[in-house]
């Protein structure tokens, strides 16, 4: 998911998928089909041999049905849907798509925060606990390390950042001296 390139087109397909499981509070098993064609799609030779001309919709069902065996019958028409429409190749795009959305009905909201070393645990759920209580969402926390920071974080929470580098907070300093505001 995470280097998959994301389509227009994808969303579409995500909204759809998540109207559909609204209706029926379906959204674990559409996340479970839509990971499994994301599986069957994120290789252009997979998606080719899926849409070859010799791909009767029976062998197609059945490698469906090996990869996501507990596959519902709506789940596996959209599968035949974006076969019958050449357009297999989006499975990336509209698993990220739906993953993000479903994480909107969830209330949740995933961030990434990048230090020089690595977090412990309290340290991890304690960025996540603040950043909880400013979004009034949980917040997911995946944590990164980047050893060109100096110190301090740089956390991105959706399309937002936040830099409280040492390396940003020297450079403001280094502003302010130059500018006599100290």
């Amino acid at each position: 998911m995470a280097g998959s390139a994301r389509d227009v087109a994808g969303r579409r397909y995500a909204l759809a998928v998540v109207e559909l499981a609204r209706t029926d509070n379906s959204f674990e098993s559409w996340a479970t089909a839509l990971d499994g064609l994301e599986s069957l799609t994120q290789q252009s030779s997979f998606v080719n041999m899926l849409q070859a001309d010799g791909m009767t919709d029976e062998k197609f069902a059945a490698i469906v049905r090996q990869v996501v065996p507990t596959i519902r019958p709506s789940e596996l028409n959209l599968f035949r849907l974006l076969r019958r429409k050449g357009r297999l190749a989006l499975g990336p795009s509209i698993n990220s798509f739906y993953l993000e959305l479903w994480d909107v009905e969830r209330g949740i909201e995933r961030a990434v925060v990048r230090t020089a070393v690595p977090l412990d645990d309290a340290q991890r759920d304690a960025i996540a606990a603040q950043l909880s209580a400013a979004s009034g969402k949980q917040v997911l926390l995946e944590g990164e390390v980047d050893p060109s920071l100096l110190g301090g974080a740089v956390v991105r929470v959706g399309d937002r950042l936040l830099d409280g580098s040492t390396r940003t907070r020297l450079r403001a300093l280094r502003q302010q001296l130059a500018q006599g505001a100290i």
